[in-house]
This record gives C-alpha cells, sequence and structure tokens, in this order.
C-alpha cells in the first residue's frame, strides 16, 4: 500500500516479522479487511529461509542467480508463491525498521496526559500494545490493537573452546551469505554439530563448489535409539524424510567422511582457527582447516517477546526458552491475555511449513479478537491450518528426538570454554560464581556482567538458562542456594531498548501525535533510561547493560 504508515500512531494490527509466520498473517488479515502494518527488520519479506527470494527467482533473473536459485533448492523456490500472495494483499509493508521495545504493562510509565486523545501516547488508548521501532534514523513509538511476534528463530551458540576465534563461523552465517551474495568458502571447511541444517548445508556448499574436509556429528548414539520410537512420527512426511536421506547420500558419494557420535570439540588455532581436534570412537582425531562451521540446531528467538513480559516456559524437547501461549498462539503477560500473538518458529521451531499454518492460526485468533469475525467462522476456517500444523509438529518431534544436542554442549564442562563472548566470562568463571552462592541468570548479571555486553544476551542466555535448568534438575526447587521462584527465575530478564538506540533518537522521539506527548516522552526516556538520559547522545546498547 502507498499510504504512509504513520500517518495514524494507532494501527488495528501489526505484525513483526515478514518470514513465512508473518507474510502469511499479514495475508490472512488482509483478507478480513484489517489495517495491517508489517514491521520488517531485513530489506525485503522471505526471512532467513526465503532470504533474497526475489533477487534469485525472479521472472528474467540472470545466469547466475538462476543458477543459484536452483542450488538452494526446490523447498527455497517454493517460497515465491508465498512472497508473491504476500506483496498482492494490501498490507503496509515497512523493511529495515527495527524494534526497540514491545510495551504491555503501561504501569512502568506515567505519562503525564490528560485529557482528550491528542494530548495522550499511542498505547493509552485502552488494550493498545507500545512498539518503539527505529525507521529511517528515527525513534517512532507506535499503537497497535493487536501484535503479532513473527520473529522466527536464531541459531544455538555452540559453546565449545576455540570457538571465539577468527574462522569460527555459525553454519547459518554461511547460509545468509550463500544466499543474499552467493559468497562460496574459497578455503576447505570443516562443518561441525548436529541438525538438519547441517546436511542440507554441507549439499548445497558441495553443489556451489565447495570443499567440505569433513562433516563432524555431535548426536551421541543414543539419540538415534531415541528416535527410532518416533518412526511413526518421521513417517508423517515420508517425503521429507527421504529428502534428508538424499542429501546425506550424496555427501558421501563425493567422498567427505562423515563422523557420527564426535565428542571433546576443540577449534585449535594461535591468532586464529587452525585445526579441529575431537574424540571419535575412544580415539583421538585432528583436521587442519581454517574454516570451522559450528551449527547444533536454532531455537526460538524469544527476545522481544521476553521484553514484553510475556510468559515463558523451558522447553525441555528443545533445551531453549519459548513463549507461553495458548492454542490460537495467544500470550499471556501475568494472569491476563494479552493482545499479543505469537507465530512461527519463535513460538517453538517447527519450520517453514508450520510457520505458515501457524502465522494464519494468529492471524484468524486476531480478526476475532478485532471484531472482524464470529467465533464460529475463527474456529471453521483455522480448521485446515490446525490439521496440518499438527502434521507437521508430528515429524518435528522425531528430528527434535534425532537432533538433540549432546548433554555436553548444553551444559559445557571444559573450564576453557568461553559461554559470554561480550564479556569474556568461561565455564570456570560460572562456575566460581554459583560456588560463592549465584542462584540464577539474573544474580549472574552482578557477578560477572554475564549477558549485560552489545548482544544483551543473544549469545549466551540459552545457555545460561540450560546450566541453571541442570542444576533445578539436579536439586529440590525450594532448596537453599536455588531460585526458589518459577519461570521468571531461569532467564535473563530483558529490558529495553531490546536494540541499539542512540539516546538523540530518544530525545526526538516521535508518536504520530502532536508536542503535546512532550510529557509522554520524557517520562518514557526517564522510565528506560534515568532522569539524566537526555544529557548525552551516545549510543544504548541495551537494557541489559544498564
Amino acid at each position: 500500500m502507498s499510504v504512509d504508515p504513520f500517518a495514524s500512531s494507532v494501527v488495528d494490527l501489526a505484525v513483526i516479522g515478514a518470514g513465512p509466520a508473518g507474510m502469511s498473517a499479514a495475508i490472512e488479515a488482509r483478507g478480513h479487511g484489517i489495517q495491517t502494518l508489517v514491521l520488517d527488520e531485513q530489506s525485503a519479506p522471505g526471512g532467513q529461509v526465503y532470504r533474497n527470494i526475489e533477487r534469485l527467482c525472479a521472472p528474467d533473473p540472470c545466469a547466475g542467480r538462476a543458477a543459484m536459485a536452483d542450488l538452494l533448492g526446490e523447498d527455497y523456490r517454493r517460497g515465491m508463491a508465498l512472497v508473491d500472495a504476500f506483496r498482492g494483499c494490501g498490507a503496509h509493508y515497512l523493511p529495515r525498521a527495527s524494534i526497540w521495545d514491545l510495551a504491555l504493562d503501561r504501569s512502568r510509565i506515567d505519562s503525564g496526559g490528560s485529557g482528550d486523545r491528542s494530548g495522550r501516547s499511542p498505547s493509552e488508548e485502552e488494550g493498545l500494545v507500545e512498539i518503539g521501532l527505529v525507521h529511517r534514523d528515527r525513534a517512532r513509538l507506535l499503537g497497535a490493537r493487536a501484535v503479532i511476534v513473527a520473529t522466527g528463530s536464531r541459531e544455538r551458540p555452540v559453546p565449545v573452546p576455540g570457538a571465539t576465534l577468527p574462522g569460527v563461523m555459525g553454519l547459518g552465517a554461511v547460509q545468509s551469505m550463500l544466499k543474499s551474495s552467493g559468497l562460496v568458502p574459497d578455503v576447505p571447511v570443516v562443518i561441525a554439530g548436529s541438525g538438519p541444517l547441517v546436511y542440507l548445508s554441507a549439499w548445497q556448499l558441495l553443489r556451489a563448489g565447495a570443499s567440505v574436509r569433513a562433516l563432524l556429528l555431535t548426536i551421541p548414539s543414543d539419540r538415534l535409539r531415541r528416535a527410532f520410537f518416533s518412526l511413526p512420527d518421521a513417517l508423517s512426511k515420508p517425503g521429507d524424510l527421504y529428502k534428508g536421506l538424499r542429501w546425506r547420500r550424496e555427501i558421501v558419494r563425493r567422498g567427505v567422511p562423515v563422523l557420527r557420535g564426535v565428542r571433546d570439540l576443540v577449534i585449535e588455532g594461535e591468532g586464529r582457527a587452525q585445526a579441529v581436534s575431537f574424540e571419535y570412537r575412544s580415539s583421538k582425531r585432528r583436521i587442519e582447516s581454517s574454516l570451522v562451521l559450528l551449527h547444533e540446531g536454532v531455537i526460538a528467538n524469544a527476545h522481544l517477546t521476553l521484553a514484553a513480559s510475556l510468559g515463558h516456559r523451558w522447553d525441555r524437547r528443545q533445551h531453549a526458552l519459548r513463549p507461553l501461549t495458548d492454542d490460537w498462539n495467544r500470550g499471556r503477560c501475568g494472569e491476563r491475555e494479552a493482545a499479543v500473538w505469537v507465530a512461527g518458529d519463535c513460538a517453538g521451531v517447527a519450520g517453514a511449513s508450520a510457520a505458515v499454518h501457524s502465522g494464519r492460526i494468529a492471524a484468524l485468533a486476531a480478526a476475532h479478537h478485532l471484531g472482524r469475525i464470529e467465533r464460529e467462522d475463527r474456529d471453521r476456517l483455522a480448521r485446515p491450518a490446525f490439521k496440518a500444523l499438527a502434521s507437521e509438529r508430528r515429524f518435528r518431534r522425531f528430528l527434535d528426538r534425532l537432533f538433540e544436542p549432546a548433554d555436553g554442549l548444553l551444559r559445557p564442562c571444559d573450564p576453557r570454554t568461553i559461554i559470554c563472548r561480550c564479556e569474556e566470562v568461561s565455564v570456570a568463571d560460572i562456575e566460581r560464581a554459583i560456588d560463592q552462592g549465584c542462584s540464577g541468570p539474573n544474580r549472574l548479571k552482578a557477578f560477572l556482567r554475564c549477558g549485560m555486553g552489545p548482544c544483551q544476551g543473544r549469545m549466551c542466555a540459552g545457555i545460561v538458562s540450560a546450566i541453571f535448568e541442570g542444576l533445578r534438575l539436579e536439586k529440590d526447587e525450594g532448596s537453599q542456594g536455588f531460585e526458589a521462584e518459577e519461570e521468571e527465575a531461569r532467564h535473563f530478564r530483558i529490558r529495553p531498548p531490546v536494540r541499539p538506540l542512540r539516546l538523540g533518537q530518544l530525545a526526538d522521539l516521535e508518536t504520530g501525535d502532536d508536542a503535546s506527548n512532550g510529557a509522554f516522552e520524557q517520562a518514557r526516556i526517564e522510565a528506560i533510561f534515568g532522569e539524566d538520559a537526555l544529557g548525552e547522545d551516545r549510543s544504548a546498547a541495551g537494557g541489559e547493560s544498564r
């Protein structure tokens, strides 16, 4: 749509993220006539899984782009139909929009506004959710009557000794560079870890001409036995099962060693990665490589939902936090339902196909909440999506059991292993803090500043939560030395801004209303940064840094 998305400071529905779930939600919402604004950090729709798809799958792409699209596979090309439908649905799409806050609890802000609507912030209207965003270098506040969070997943950090050396990358980063720029490693690589992406990426890199020296699979041998009991789940999608077997067969056919059950992974090097050492079948092995790609699956990207104070729980199957939602993907804030729905992988990793169905379900629920459809129509329209989603989740259960990370990677024991890269906090540091009485992730901040650096805990929060979750299972919950609180105690508290934001941007904060909002804006800044926040224009890396 060509209208100005900020002509009004309030929208009916805001969708955060334009991956499969976000696009599907927007398409469904527009089908019911809902004013929909899609906010996306990327420059084009598609998310991570369909990154750069409009250029690579254009009607008349250059030969190189067409070849790259073919290399990425049919699943990638299939996403073009979804992107086309999204582009034509009438939702307003706002690329390069960085979300720095999602606020549900209005009690933390005293706006100072009174009187009619013109002197109030967007979120002071009853039931609105406040979204803080930066677009074109300007910070804004936007109110939404309903929000669908579809921020997808992110790679699980892989804490092994040497993982911080130059020459060590996440496999997802290589995938992104391959899709966005066609970049292929020009040196032999070693891929280590587990998960479907390990096989897919190795297959794609080999087809692109890269040299893969070895696949080091960290999957323990007992995972295959556990997955055997989920074989009926795997057979629910025989095509996907065959596809994975085909990838593996092609990798082996090209002469790449595939070593399963690798343990004690260490990346060696002086100044940069030079080799990978590991234990395989009770013997020590070493492979020289200047480029090591690590991957241990993906987890829900729950940073924004944590900042919104939605309820979360520890998913023991995926070993990660995930938002606590009802069957319609609606989140809760304390004891009350929030006008926020969580769709796609950020509600629990299940893949791109499942995300499409999840987004549609969330949009139908939001449409009912906004009074656009009756409950009976919502239930009838959602029935096929629920059925398809159940099938996708069955197959995901099989994958979760087969590729469950090894305990030593979820809770690393090597004292040299760096957990928090920003503050250089090692396993030894955390163990020492626990011995000194640290009893939870948030208290660890006071001991070590863990999770308070520029990444705001994105690289370490999952591992820290897993460490303390392990302690919780080992001890009685009420025993001395462990935080007695429930879910809130098991993860870092996330405070705004959740993305870097300059104080000058906050000082010039726009709400879409007139200057009478100045009292609100000042109160908002002070609530986040304190009374002296306006004194200096500098980068505020995030709430955890304070």
